[in-house]
């Protein structure tokens, strides 16, 4: 499955020798770094609890068109998007619509069991925290909708990996657009077209950690369930516009949305695209923007009550129960760090800060799956890394 593979990196483990209090020295790091990658662009930020200290793009949004990309320039953040979920399930919470231990059947418009402990309740909490033991199975790849085909580009790989891109391709030729409600239902609803056993886990709920888009999917479906209000309009009202963030949310006829990216994936350009799991992994917006609202979680952690309640964040944010575990909810939260990563098509994303000082670091990429992609990347949240770790920059 190529869908939200998180890139495996660690990101706060090494300290290394370096304080000198230059942002140009930055620059020419990260400079040197593209000018070797086989990335088209991306860009950075690195913040503390007060500002965004540094923020700048390298590369280009389209190499075609040799437009540069900026922090302006907007992208897809992957599953960075969940974090957007955990706010408005908070918010939809402390508004009295729904409780994080509700059984999901309360607000689904069908029922969704393990079929294999019928008789055990799965909670939003679970949804939020992948303890649900909901799998995202064998059809999830038929989230991706492409505005236009997808040339055979695979021809130009080499050995297994044409042939097994080449199915993707194919997969994705030939996916057509439905709702977010009849996809989840069509998995998990007993008796639909793509329902099997293969979608759940062989564990109760509650008992082991496995990672799930469709989880969050119907996180997001019992939110308009319960709110009334779809969910993209819901993140606009309660995050995007307190937030100021005119240049983020889901591209539409109706919005406002531009300066868009390019995506290039295994080096070469796709089509525009939509997902059916919108709520997911697909909202568009920029550094700039994006940095509005990662300072507010920053400083929603460290006790500012701002779009959610204190004591809201500290739920939202709470470390995982066991070392088994990873997130609170929606959050990856460890001993070190708080934030989420992304991975999906032609989109590498890195948004964590420090739980001691509440430095963080921010990285959009508008390319994956090249050979060396993964260790450019790694690199590039080096140079940020050492930089917060050494007060380089102020």
């Amino acid at each position: 499955m190529i869908k939200r593979r998180l890139l495996l990196v660690t990101l706060f483990c090494t300290t290394i020798g370096y304080s000198q209090n230059n942002k140009e020295i930055i620059t020419n790091e990260l400079t040197a770094l593209f000018k070797k990658s086989s990335l088209a662009g991306f860009a950075v930020a690195i913040l503390n609890k007060d500002k965004v200290l540094y923020s700048k793009g390298f590369g280009f949004s389209s190499r075609e068109n040799k437009t540069l990309f900026t922090t302006k320039t907007v992208q897809p953040i992957a599953s960075i998007s969940k974090t957007f979920l955990a706010v408005v399930l908070m918010k939809a919470q402390e508004l009295g619509k729904l409780n994080l231990n509700d059984d999901i059947n309360k607000h689904l418009p069908f029922k969704v069991y393990n079929p294999n402990f019928k008789s055990d309740v799965i909670t939003i909490k679970q949804l939020a925290n992948h303890t649900s033991s909901l799998k995202d199975g064998k059809h999830y790849d038929k989230t991706y909708v492409f505005d236009k085909k997808i040339p055979p580009f695979y021809n130009q790989l080499k050995g297994d990996l044409k042939s097994e891109i080449k199915e993707y391709v194919d997969l994705f030729n030939s996916n057509v657009k439905m709702s977010l409600e009849d996809f989840i239902r069509m998995q998990y609803k007993v008796g639909e077209e793509y329902y099997s056993n293969d979608n759940f886990l062989n564990a109760k709920p509650g008992t082991k950690y496995k990672y799930s888009n469709m989880g969050a999917n119907i996180a997001a479906l019992i939110i308009e369930r319960a709110t009334g209000v779809k969910y993209k309009d819901f993140v606009k009202r309660e995050i995007l516009e307190p937030l100021r963030m005119k240049n983020s949310g889901w591209p539409s006829k109706k919005s406002n949305l531009k300066n868009f990216s390019s995506i290039y994936w295994y080096g070469f350009l796709m089509p525009t695209s939509d997902l059916i799991t919108y709520p997911d992994g697909n909202l568009m917006t920029n550094i700039d923007d994006f940095s509005v609202y990662f300072l507010t979680m920053i400083k929603g952690y460290f006790g500012e009550a701002n779009i959610l309640s204190s004591n809201d964040y500290k739920v939202m944010m709470k470390n995982p129960s066991s070392d088994k575990f990873r997130k609170g909810i929606f959050w990856s939260v460890d001993n070190e760090k708080i934030g989420h990563s992304g991975s999906d098509i032609g989109v590498l994303t890195h948004a964590y800060f420090l739980k001691e000082s509440g430095d963080g670091i921010v990285v959009f990429v508008n390319t994956s799956d090249t050979e060396k992609g993964a260790l450019e990347v790694r690199d590039i949240y080096r140079v940020l890394i050492k930089h917060i770790l050494n007060k380089s920059v102020k």
